[in-house]
């Protein structure tokens, strides 16, 4: 086994994981909007995250959103390529059992939590899945 077989190896195994990732998160918003607690809520903070050291920067969001006991929840999402303004209503799918892990603002008017994973999930998939087939033909498992 040569060092760009291992390589190759070591970064499909990656984007496959990643993949399964953005594609479990995915299904996840998916299930929330067909079968979730839908709630509203709004975006409690919005702030310029630093990427790396050329000063590259993205916006991170905070959408908070209360449960039917009052309690007030704060979840991350990605809205998509427009986002929100700090304090503008969203409305938010949850699992009534579970709000604080499984919440999402995806639905009708908001799809950028899904298309922004599938965006980066699928291609990072395809191109695992020829890394790993192409070192499977080589070692004759195909």
């Amino acid at each position: 086994m040569t060092v760009m077989e291992v390589a190759f190896l070591i970064t499909g195994l990656v984007r496959a994981v990643v993949c399964v990732l953005c594609v479990r998160r995915v299904l996840i918003a998916i299930r929330l909007v067909l079968r979730g607690q839908r709630t509203e809520g709004w975006c409690a903070t919005r702030q310029m995250v630093a990427v790396n050291a050329n000063d590259s920067h993205h916006p991170q969001f905070t959408f908070a959103f209360r449960t039917p006991d009052g309690e007030t929840v704060e979840l991350r999402d990605r809205p998509g390529a427009f986002g929100y303004e700090q304090g503008v209503p969203v409305r938010v799918c949850c699992d009534p059992a579970r709000p604080r892990k499984r919440a999402t603002i995806a639905g009708p008017d908001t799809w950028g939590p899904v298309y922004v994973r599938l965006l980066i999930g699928l291609p990072l998939g395809l191109m695992s899945y020829v890394a790993l087939r192409t070192l499977a033909s080589r070692w004759g498992f195909i």
